[in-house]
């Protein structure tokens, strides 16, 4: 597991960028944290850094899946008001992982067994400090392809 301190939104906009950047498709990035944490404002700042218009990216909280186009394919789950598996599967997510998307799936924690085995996760907290933006961003991958994003994405926070 990786941790990595993001003390305001441009540094989140930073990290989103990255991510973009390494992210080899098909891709499942699996987020949790508290309400407010900041799981769609990282969807959206890696969504626009491949080419979407930042107020096309909204919560799915309502509509459960959003889909995004830019440089890549991108869907957009929220598991937060489902309540079994089954209705995670009856809105087709097996056929959404065949595709070669990059899929963002908040709440995640909820059905880990509706998820590739091969995922990056990214755990995301406020963390008490002057800014209200601060979080700590706890990542781990789940399989060879993610650690290979995990990687790629750590070494270039670096320079």
């Amino acid at each position: 597991m990786r941790e990595i301190q993001l003390n305001s939104l441009s540094e989140t906009q930073r990290f989103a960028r990255a991510l973009a950047t390494a992210v080899e498709l098909p891709m499942v990035v699996a987020l949790s944290g508290t309400l407010g944490a900041g799981k769609t404002q990282l969807v959206r700042f890696v969504a626009q850094s491949l080419g979407v218009a930042a107020q096309e990216v909204t919560s799915p909280t309502y509509v459960l899946l959003q889909r995004y186009v830019g440089r890549h394919l991108i869907y957009h789950f929220d598991f937060y008001r489902l309540e079994s598996a089954a209705e995670v599967w009856d809105l087709g997510i097996d056929e959404l992982l065949e595709q070669s998307a990059l899929i963002f799936v908040e709440w995640a924690e909820k059905f880990p067994e509706c998820l590739p085995t091969d995922r990056l996760q990214i755990q995301l907290e406020p963390v008490e400090s002057a800014t209200e933006q601060s979080r700590l961003a706890s990542l781990s991958a789940t399989g060879p392809r993610a650690a290979t994003l995990l990687s790629g994405l750590c070494e270039s926070l670096r320079t």
